[in-house]
């Protein structure tokens, strides 16, 4: 596993920093707090651990027999950043970094894709779930609604103010946005969906799908990122507290990312108006970890920008140490497919077990 530890130290005079590299278990590692991890490669493990791996919302259910009509989204975070800045007077300092993803196989993603929704229905229908099917889906207004806006898979899409994702659903069936995905929502909302219309018109016509079809809707969503990325030092009130100090530190790995990752459903009659959930609780890792280098590629105009920065503060005795990274991480095309066929299959596996689980469970918490 790479790992990439940056640390920005600004002297009195604004010019001292420091960078550093490297690969293995960096310095810093045993004195970060670590979120709870699990590896997975097989739909065993994933049914084994499904009792622990997921944390219920909601308190209805769907019993075997039952009308469904899934739906199935695998979301890979290709790039990601951060900012962090101290303004301590005379020594404050400054690091960006930046985070992007090289070497995916669209074709070959949307192969394994393809392959995790067969298993997502053979699963559903294993354990006596009956598919909706395509032409009765075609006959709810509400599903006409929701579909006229769908792009086709992949789908690339900005996540936030440093975040871009490519989004997959099944070939021929395009990707679909859950309502309560605030992200795709109001200004400032992903370009490649801007016509979906708002949260409140989209989760109007989600809503009225289970009574239109008389079915329930059960729905999968994976997100799998490759960096783990943590800054430290600055914070509000850095102009006072702060030491000229700040970190960003990433971790390059694949990881199916918690809370983001989740099976969603509404039954028929609906319940209580609010979707049911079994969210992802920790990070989840491949046996096979598909990075291949991690490496800084860094503009000669960035490292000429920080370095003007920093002589000017110099100059003018105010001080400032600055750094503007780009690192870019570079995924085996041939494994990462192969890893999300094995960890992401595991994962939908111990979804659907855990689902089919949920009558004889007690009701699980409010979200």
């Amino acid at each position: 596993m790479n790992q990439s530890s940056i640390s920005r130290r600004a002297t009195l005079t604004g010019i001292a920093g420091t960078l550093a590299l490297a690969a293995g278990s960096p310095a810093w590692a045993a004195k970060d707090k670590k979120a709870a991890v699990t590896t997975l490669s097989t739909v065993a493990e994933g049914e084994a651990k499904a009792a622990t791996l997921f944390t219920r919302y909601g308190k209805a259910s769907i019993a075997a027999g039952s009308r469904v009509l899934p739906v199935f989204q695998v979301e890979l975070l290709e790039e990601d950043g951060a900012h962090e800045e101290d303004r301590k007077y005379h020594a404050n300092a400054t690091a960006d970094s930046t985070f992007k993803v090289a070497g995916i196989d669209q074709a070959a993603v949307q192969a394994a894709v393809d392959t995790l929704y067969k298993q997502y229905i053979d699963a559903l229908t294993a354990a006596g779930f009956v598919i909706v099917t395509d032409a009765e889906v075609g006959q709810a207004e509400a599903w006409r609604k929701l579909s006229a806006n769908m792009k086709p898979t992949p789908m690339v899409a900005d996540t936030g103010k440093r975040g871009k994702s490519t989004f997959y659903g099944p070939s021929g069936k395009g990707v679909y946005i859950a309502a309560d995905d605030i992200r795709f929502s109001g200004k400032g909302g992903f370009a490649a969906f801007a016509q979906v219309g708002d949260a409140m018109g989209r989760a109007t016509q989600e809503y009225a799908l289970p009574t239109q079809l008389k079915a329930g809707v059960v729905g999968i969503e994976l997100a799998v990122g490759f960096v783990q990325i943590k800054g430290e030092g600055g914070g509000k009130y850095s102009n006072i507290f702060g030491d000229g100090v700040v970190n960003i530190k990433g971790d390059a790995a694949m990881q199916v990312i918690p809370e983001r990752s989740r099976l969603w459903f509404m039954p028929f009659p609906q319940v209580d108006g609010t979707k049911q959930q079994l969210v992802l609780n920790t990070t989840v890792l491949p046996a096979e970890n598909p990075v291949l280098a991690f490496k800084d590629v860094t503009s000669k105009k960035a490292k000429l920008g920080d370095a003007a920065g920093m002589m000017i503060g110099f100059a003018t005795g105010t001080g400032g140490s600055y750094s503007t990274k780009t690192y870019e991480i570079t995924l085996d095309p041939v494994v990462l497919p192969k890893a999300m066929e094995q960890t992401l299959g595991g994962l939908t596996a111990g979804l659907v077990k855990r689902f089919t689980a949920l009558p004889s469970e007690p009701g699980g918490k409010n979200r």
